[in-house]
């Protein structure tokens, strides 16, 4: 395989991407000729000097008088397929591998680095060393959806690489599974600090079980989305902002309307005398790229009041986008085509949802990218605050929110112990799939990377995850409540058969099948007073919330997460 690099006019680019067919008029159709299939091509825009992506060629070279561009005559062609093609505003610059070629050493006596590269584009297309082949095609996948600075450090890595300093990875840097290293927090013990936030929020007379704060910040550092619900009056909107409050964070309120059919107000919309106005989110965003060191959250108040799934449609589409940013953490694409704006490692968005006749159901589409954390274990009794505990601002690192990886193949090495939490937890899982799929509602890759994350997570906090009174909760059992069944809905026999199954699973690990057996269980629980917790089931919270679903699924011949 060899590589070249092919200049091509920008205005032509588009078509030769369409027709997957690159193609010379004279000068370079010697060289064409020596294309052959499998060889690499990257693409340059002569007159705006930028690389625009990397191809295959399909094909070796062959003559063809047939129009390819309006008005001009490409004859000396190749067939193409296309690896990266990259957007116009993340296209690699000239100064992103200016000078850094070697085959700029075959123009040596031209003594300018400009003059020498331009002699290259000047053949159309010109052969490259593997070498740079490889640091290109490198600096092409790492451009997807980073900005220049991650180029760069993208390039680094590789030169490192190539001098024997670290291990070589030539994959977009989204995709390296060693690629995301993990920071270093100068001696911050996490879970000390998130001890002290529990008594922090404690001391200001706030009544939070101390696994739901927990729960929280684990679920916001795993994936920067997390609704949470319940009841009106819990503190859904408060517990956000107490957070930020205590750790040096900020909170930001964002009411949402019935009236929201779109992104205008998220993201933003261009009025009438052309001038663009920033949405609300989008603002949001720009301030925390303004203020790197600390982190800071969007609220989405009554998210349900319009429809998520339509005025969070890029959002959430961005949101599965991240890959590694340059300084740190994690950060999405640009939110709109317009503005360079991302979703940087220093935010997340929570949104409050209430379930009632005002508010909208939620599709999947929103559910399966989001934690949903209920704040139902209520204690009205409970009101004095703490008056041995000092209510004080302890600021956290903002590398502290940041995950270990967005999906199982970006962690990288793991110890023993961790590596047996893993393939635990996707025990569990593969079991829950196996009673769910025939109903439609099979797990996916997303669901299994973020429950394993959350979990892995939560195994730094142990102490973290208990009631008031100091009963242990099982971080399993709460990324199963939060990621798994709020996607449960329905009222055919398929899915009456998998409801059935996973609360017996849930209790005891045995599949129930009966409606008398169901109700056997439904009826102990009533006698228990409807608890949210059964205690000696295999998942306790799981379990409880099932038995509420299936009540219902009797009931009213509909099954729901939701009230």
């Amino acid at each position: 395989m060899r590589y070249w690099i092919w200049s091509v006019r920008p205005e032509h680019y588009p078509a030769f991407v369409r027709t997957g067919t690159f193609a010379v008029r004279r000068v370079g159709r010697t060289a064409v000729q020596e294309v052959r299939q499998g060889d690499r091509i990257v693409a340059y825009l002569s007159g705006r000097r930028t690389i625009a992506g990397a191809f295959e060629a399909t094909s070796t070279a062959f003559e063809d008088d047939t129009a390819l561009i309006p008005g001009g005559a490409y004859a000396h062609r190749v067939r193409v397929r296309s690896l990266v093609t990259l957007n116009e505003e993340v296209r690699v610059p000239y100064e992103a591998f200016a000078g850094k070629l070697t085959v700029l050493d075959e123009y040596a006596h031209l003594d300018d680095p400009d003059r020498q590269f331009r002699a290259i584009v000047q053949r159309v297309v010109h052969p490259l060393p593997p070498v740079d082949g490889k640091v290109l095609e490198f600096l092409i996948r790492a451009r997807q959806g980073t900005d220049f600075e991650a180029v760069v450090a993208a390039y680094e890595r590789f030169r490192r690489a190539q001098d024997g300093e670290e291990e070589a990875l030539p994959m977009a840097v989204h995709e390296t599974p060693g690629d995301y290293r993990r920071p270093s927090l100068d001696g911050w013990n996490r879970a000390d600090a998130l001890g002290r936030l529990i008594e922090s929020i404690e001391a200001r007379g706030f009544v939070y079980q101390p696994w739901q704060v927990a729960a929280y910040v684990t679920a916001l550092r795993t994936k920067p989305f997390v609704i949470l619900a319940g009841v009106t009056g819990v503190g859904k909107s408060r517990l956000p902002v107490l957070v930020a409050e205590a750790t040096g964070g900020a909170a930001g309120l964002i009411p949402v309307r019935p009236d929201w059919t779109d992104s205008a107000e998220v993201l933003g919309y261009t009025d009438l005398q052309g001038t663009f106005r920033s949405g609300a989110l989008l603002a949001k965003a720009r301030e925390a790229v303004e203020r790197p060191s600390q982190y800071a959250v969007a609220v989405l108040d009554e998210m349900n009041l319009a429809r998520p799934e339509h005025y969070l449609a890029e959002v959430l589409s961005r949101i599965e986008g991240r890959q590694s940013s340059a300084g740190g953490g994690f950060e999405s694409p640009p939110l709109i085509a317009s503005s360079k704006v991302r979703l940087p490692p220093n935010l997340g968005i929570v949104g409050t949802v209430n379930m009632d006749e005002s508010a909208f159901g939620f599709s999947r589409k929103v559910l399966d990218r989001a934690f949903t954390l209920e704040l139902s274990d209520v204690t009205l009794g409970t009101w004095h605050a703490a008056s041995d505990i000092e209510a004080v601002t302890r600021p956290w690192p903002v590398a502290a929110w940041w995950p270990r990886a967005v999906t199982l193949g970006g962690l990288g090495a793991l110890s023993k112990q961790e590596a047996r939490l893993v393939e635990e937890v996707i025990a569990v899982l593969n079991e829950a799939d196996a009673l769910l799929a025939p109903a439609g509602l099979g797990l996916g890759y997303r669901l299994r990377d973020e429950a394993v994350l959350f979990v892995l997570h939560a195994a730094e906090t142990p102490d973290a995850f208990r009631t008031r009174d100091g009963t242990s909760v099982d971080p399993l059992d709460l990324a199963l409540f939060m990621k798994l069944l709020p996607r449960i809905a329905g009222g055919n026999q398929s899915v009456r058969r998998a409801l059935f199954a996973l609360l017996g699973w849930a209790m005891d690990g045995a599949a129930l099948s009966s409606e008398d057996e169901v109700r056997e269980v439904l009826d102990e629980w009533d006698r228990q007073a409807r608890p949210s917790y059964l205690t000696g089931a295999r998942y306790p919270r799981t379990a409880a919330r099932l038995v509420l679903m299936t009540e219902r699924l009797l009931a009213d011949g509909y099954a729901s997460f939701w009230e």
